[in-house]
C-alpha cells in the first residue's frame, strides 16, 4: 500500500455496494471481499500500514444456496456429445488476426469429469497430472482455481481422494500429454492456460443454447451424478467421501427427495464403491443390473447386442450340421 493512504471502514463498504450494483451474485462479492481483498489488507495490517478492523460493520443481504437442479440422462449425453464434436476457435500465427477451429478434448473431458465424478468446478480447474492416479482408478483434490488463481480446497473434507470410472480413466489416459510435470494442468483452454470455470461458463451457456436444454449453472452436474447415485442406492458414507459434502444438511436432503430416495441411508457400516454404481473397474462387461447400468453407463459405452447377427446365427448352423 502506498504511504499515506488509509482505508476505513466505510471504503470498503462503498466497494461492496459497488460490486454488487454491477449485477453479480451475492455469493462471488463475497469471495472477492472476504478472500483476495481480505487477504491483501491482512498483509497491510501484519505491515502496520492498516492498525485498525476496516471490516467491522459489513452486512451481506441474505443468500440461499440454491436448490438442485440436476439434468436429465438424455441431456447429459447431449451435453457431452455436443463438447465431443464442438470446434472452438484457435489463434494461428504470431500476428493473432487468423483464427481456426478445432477439437478441444480438454473442454470435453473436464466436463465428463464433472458429470462423472460429482466434483466442483473449481476442483476440476486445479487439478495437475501429478493428482491423477490412473493406475488406482483415483484422482485427489488437493487445490481449486479461482478467479485466475490456486487455492485450498473450500473445505477441510473437500481435500480427499475421488474414485473414477473405467470409461473416465481411459479419456483421462488418452488426454495426457507425452511430456508432463506434476505440475501441469489437466485441463487447460485454448490458449495453453488452466481452465478458469468463471470463463468457462461463456462456452457451457452457449452449449446449452445451442441444444436447447434450460439453463443451469455448472455446479448442476454436481446435483446430476448426486441424484443418480441416491437413485441407485449410493451409501451417503461413499458420497460425502466421493464429493466431499455431508448430505446430511439441507440442502443434500433436497437432492435426495429430488432423486426419490426418500430417507437417506446413512451407510455407517458400508459404504459403497463406484463399481457399485453400474460400471466396474475391470473388464468391459457390466455386472450390475440392467436399470443400475443405464444410470450410470459412460456416454462413449454401446451395450451388446441381446441376439447374435443373421450371419452369425448360420455359421452356427452350418458347423452344427458337419
Amino acid at each position: 500500500m502506498a504511504p499515506g493512504v488509509t482505508v476505513r471502514a466505510s471504503d470498503v463498504r462503498g466497494l461492496q455496494a459497488e460490486i454488487l450494483t454491477r449485477g453479480l451474485s451475492v455469493k462471488y462479492v463475497k469471495n472477492i471481499i472476504s478472500g483476495s481483498f481480505r487477504a491483501m489488507i491482512k498483509q497491510t495490517k501484519i505491515d502496520e500500514h492498516i492498525t485498525r478492523d476496516v471490516f467491522a460493520g459489513l452486512k451481506w443481504p441474505n443468500w440461499r444456496p440454491p436448490d438442485p437442479d440436476p439434468f436429465t440422462d438424455e441431456e447429459r449425453t447431449r451435453i457431452l456429445a455436443w463438447y465431443r464434436t464442438k470446434r472452438f476457435g484457435f489463434h494461428c500465427g504470431p500476428q493473432g488476426d487468423v483464427r481456426r477451429l478445432r477439437l478441444h478434448p480438454a473442454f470435453y473431458s473436464f466436463v465428463h469429469l464433472l458429470f462423472w465424478t460429482g466434483m466442483r468446478p473449481s476442483e476440476a480447474a486445479g487439478l495437475q497430472w501429478g493428482d491423477i492416479d490412473l493406475a488406482g482408478h483415483r484422482l485427489h483434490v488437493r487445490r481449486s482455481r479461482h478467479l485466475y488463481d490456486y487455492g485450498a480446497p473450500k473445505t477441510q473434507s473437500a481435500d480427499r481422494w475421488v474414485e473414477l470410472f473405467p470409461d473416465t480413466v481411459r479419456m483421462l489416459g488418452e488426454l495426457r500429454p507425452l511430456r508432463i510435470e506434476p505440475t501441469t494442468p489437466v485441463f487447460t483452454n485454448t490458449i495453453g492456460n488452466p481452465v478458469e470455470p468463471k470463463a468457462f461458463e461463456r462456452h457451457w451457456h452457449a452449449g446449452l443454447r445451442i441444444l436447447g436444454i434450460r439453463p443451469r449453472g455448472l455446479y448442476c452436474t454436481k446435483d446430476t451424478f448426486v441424484t443418480n447415485a441416491l437413485r441407485v442406492g449410493a451409501k451417503i458414507a461413499w458420497l460425502e467421501q466421493q464429493t466431499g459434502v455431508n448430505y446430511l444438511r439441507p440442502r443434500s436432503a433436497s437432492t435426495a427427495r429430488s432423486a426419490g430416495a426418500g430417507s437417506p441411508d446413512t451407510g455407517t457400516k458400508k459404504r459403497s464403491k463406484i463399481s457399485d454404481l453400474g460400471m466396474p473397474r475391470g473388464g468391459l462387461e457390466p455386472q450390475a443390473e440392467p436399470e443400475k447400468l443405464k444410470v450410470f453407463q459412460g456416454p462413449d459405452r454401446q451395450e451388446p447386442p441381446s441376439t447374435p447377427t443373421k450371419c452369425v446365427r448360420r455359421t452356427h448352423r452350418r458347423r452344427g450340421g458337419r
